[in-house]
This record gives structure tokens, C-alpha cells and sequence, in this order.
């Protein structure tokens, strides 16, 4: 290596790097990224970290070129990042695999950003640039937001920690907004989805089945307890999941009005516009029809994410065997101790619909494990309210069941909506 300039601070281990550059960009570049728009709207979605983009300018490409050596001639965007409170420690992962982590704090704050090992105060408009496989974290940042250019690789791929990061809904991921926790895991070590042993920050509350998110479309469902480094096998990968919710199988019949007339109807030839028959409200529009899959086990567990069937002997109201998966809820008008446990243990709280308590598939004990093992289809509705997160008591072969809300099914799901 060269000689360094004055502001450059370089240390070398066995040929990985940490190096320190301050006084990286000049008034002109800082004032830029400081208060471009895209930095004061992510601002506004800040609860711990919100990552966005801004557009490279030539005087920014060349400040990082002159300074961090980054060639960035066929890049139009650059990562950047607000994040509040310490981070855990944590080795980057990314899109590709890559030489060397890059981050500018581009403001000053309390507390030291820890690298290898060793501690360095955080300054603003100072660079970090550190060799892959460096773990690294913040202590005692208290409460202040960091502003940050990067992390990024040398291709300008944004970078951070691998491991399995948990959200409230699709809607919150596709905002990257409220994470409500994260586990960094090392792939060796498997990705144990609801391992609260080894969160580094959050909890997932009563939340035990989810689905990994996708822009090209819904995953399958997977339980806490499930290893994810069978599907999840690149070590530059990480995960962001949601919770999943409750559906029936394909095939099930619901009760609908046609010409006028009580049909039931197969749940996935039903589409926007049918009418439902609701157990207090007369017939209601079908607002919102989804579907997705899951793979149910073969073997007769009782748990929640997997499909549970429901039969006549059992459920008197029933005309035909019904399967719903484990956390959809069949309505009733009272509980046993043993069920109000249950759901309290399940779901955190007994819950009402259409003055009918819910009583999960999973809690209930006249419905039984579905031993079919298999990849199924599983649908979800939703009908006209003008209160979005409001459901309704409808008919699936004479039981009374519920339906999703407008809100969960068009922001939470995940499902492909059917038109």
C-alpha cells in the first residue's frame, strides 16, 4: 500500500483491512446528501432503521472515487441509511459477494462504532471501509438518529446483517419500515425462525407462522421452530418475513346468494362483486379473494400452521368435511377454560366477531389433524365494510366461521388477489 494522506488512517491484519477516511466529502457534497428529499421522507418512516436511495451525482461519484478508490462510473443510485440505537454485532451480507464493507456517517453522534474488535468514535463526514467477514456494531448511541452513506459494497449494493428480520406485515417490508425484530444467525448455525434465545433486538410477541417475503410473489408457510438453511443456503442471503394468516383449503364451500337464490359455492370460483351471507348482516359484496400455499405435514401434531379437518360427527352444523389451516377460527358462543387457555396462549387475547368468540381450529378440539402430506392451496376473503379491519361471521357447509379483513388480507398476507 501507498503512502496515506493525513486524514487517512489504515489497519492491516493479515491482509484484511480497516481503513478511516474523514473529512470525506466537501461542503458542496455534504450539504447534497444531507438534505436531498428522499432523505427527510425516509426520516419521517424512522422507528429503527430505513433504508432508501439517492441519486449519484457526479460530484459525489468523483468524491468517492478520489477518496475510497470506488469506481462507480455505471451506477445512477447510491444506499443510504437512517438507523437509531445500538446495532448488534453482525457480519454483512449481500446481493453478490464482494471485497470490502463502505459506510459514511454523515452526522456526528454519541457512542463508538465497533470494528474487529476495536472501537472508534463516531464523527461526522468520516468514511469506514473494512474487509467482508469483519463483524461490527454501534454501543451507546442513545437516541439520536444516524445519518448514513451506505453500507454498501464496492458495487454499490447495499449491505448489512444476514440473518432472518421480522415485520408486522408485507406492507411494513415493502416500506422497509418497523421491523419488530431481528435474529443475526450464521448459516452454519441453521436459521431457526422464533429462536427468542438468540434475537438481537425485538420480539415477535405471539406470532408463530410466517412467510418470507417475495416481490415476485407468497412463499409457503413456515412455523417458529423451522430451519430455513434447507431453502436458505447462500451465506450473502438474509430473509425478511410476516406473519401468516388464517385460510381454507381450496374446494371449501361457502355460503353465497346466485340469482337470488342460497348456493354454496367453491371459496375459489368466488370473486369480486358475490354476494356473501353474513350470520348478522345480511348479504355483504366480496371486496378482496386471495390465495397462497402451504405445506401441511404428515404427521397428527397439533399445530397451528397446518390444515385441520372438520367433520359432521363432530360439528353438527356441518353438511361435509371442511379443512381449515390451524389459526382460522370457528365461531362460537362460548368457551371452555381449557379453549380460553389455549387462544390465550395462541393468539395473546380472546377475540369477537359478530358477537361469536373465535375459537382457532388449532384450540378446538373437535378439529383434527389433517395427516395429508402435501403442498396445498389455501384461499381467504374479504367483504365490504366500511371499517377495514372489520370481519364477519359467514357459512362454510353450515359452520359458522370467519372471514379476513380488508386490511390483513390486502397489506398482510402476501396472497396473489384474484380478480
Amino acid at each position: 500500500m501507498g503512502d496515506s494522506d493525513a486524514n487517512n488512517i489504515y489497519i492491516i491484519l493479515e491482509f484484511r483491512m480497516v481503513s478511516i477516511y474523514s473529512s470525506v466529502f466537501s461542503s458542496e457534497g455534504l450539504e447534497y446528501l444531507l438534505t436531498h428529499p428522499e432523505v427527510a421522507i425516509a426520516r419521517e418512516k424512522l422507528s429503527s432503521k430505513v433504508s432508501f436511495t439517492v441519486p449519484l451525482t457526479d460530484v459525489i461519484r468523483d468524491t468517492l472515487h478520489g477518496q475510497l478508490d470506488l469506481d462507480l462510473s455505471n451506477v445512477s443510485d447510491i444506499p443510504m441509511r437512517w438507523i437509531v440505537g445500538d446495532t448488534a454485532p453482525h457480519i454483512d451480507s449481500g446481493a453478490s459477494k464482494f471485497q470490502y464493507s463502505y459506510l459514511v456517517y454523515l452526522n456526528g453522534s454519541e457512542g463508538e462504532f465497533i470494528v474487529d474488535g476495536v472501537s472508534y468514535s463516531i464523527m461526522a463526514n468520516t468514511a469506514y471501509k473494512f474487509s467482508e467477514g469483519f463483524s461490527h456494531s454501534t454501543q451507546g448511541t442513545g437516541s439520536s438518529p444516524r445519518l448514513l452513506l451506505g453500507p454498501m459494497n464496492e458495487f454499490a449494493e447495499s449491505v448489512g446483517a444476514r440473518g432472518i428480520n421480522y415485520y408486522n406485515s408485507i406492507s411494513d417490508i415493502q416500506n422497509n419500515v418497523n421491523s419488530i425484530a431481528f435474529q443475526y444467525i450464521d448459516i452454519a448455525g441453521g436459521f431457526i425462525l422464533g429462536n427468542s434465545s438468540i434475537f438481537d433486538r425485538g420480539s415477535i410477541g405471539s406470532y408463530t407462522s410466517w412467510r418470507i417475503y417475495s416481490p415476485s410473489g407468497f412463499s409457503n408457510i413456515y412455523n417458529n421452530g423451522y430451519d430455513l438453511s434447507s431453502i436458505i443456503t447462500d451465506p450473502y442471503t438474509g430473509v425478511r418475513v410476516y406473519p401468516a394468516l388464517p385460510c381454507f383449503l381450496e374446494g371449501t364451500k361457502i355460503l353465497c346468494q346466485v340469482d337470488g337464490v342460497d348456493t354454496y359455492l367453491p371459496v375459489e370460483s368466488m370473486k369480486p362483486g358475490t354476494l356473501v351471507k353474513t350470520s348478522r348482516d345480511g348479504y355483504k359484496k366480496l371486496e378482496l379473494i386471495g390465495y397462497g400455499k402451504i405445506q401441511n405435514p404428515g404427521h397428527n401434531e397439533r399445530v397451528e400452521q397446518r390444515l385441520y379437518k372438520c367433520s359432521p360427527s363432530r360439528y353438527t352444523e356441518l353438511t361435509e368435511d371442511i379443512y381449515l389451516t390451524g389459526c382460522h377460527s370457528i365461531l362460537v358462543s362460548k368457551l371452555t377454560d381449557v379453549e380460553e387457555e389455549k387462544l390465550i396462549k395462541q393468539l395473546g387475547r380472546i377475540f369477537i366477531t359478530d358477537k361469536k368468540y373465535r375459537l382457532t381450529a388449532f384450540a378446538d378440539e373437535r378439529a383434527e389433524p389433517w395427516a395429508s402430506e402435501g403442498m396445498y392451496t389455501i384461499w381467504h376473503f374479504a367483504l365490504e365494510n366500511d371499517n377495514v379491519k372489520m370481519n364477519y361471521g359467514v357459512y362454510a357447509s353450515g359452520l359458522l366461521v370467519e372471514t379476513c379483513c380488508i386490511n390483513r388480507l390486502k397489506n398482510k398476507t402476501g396472497f396473489t388477489l384474484h380478480k
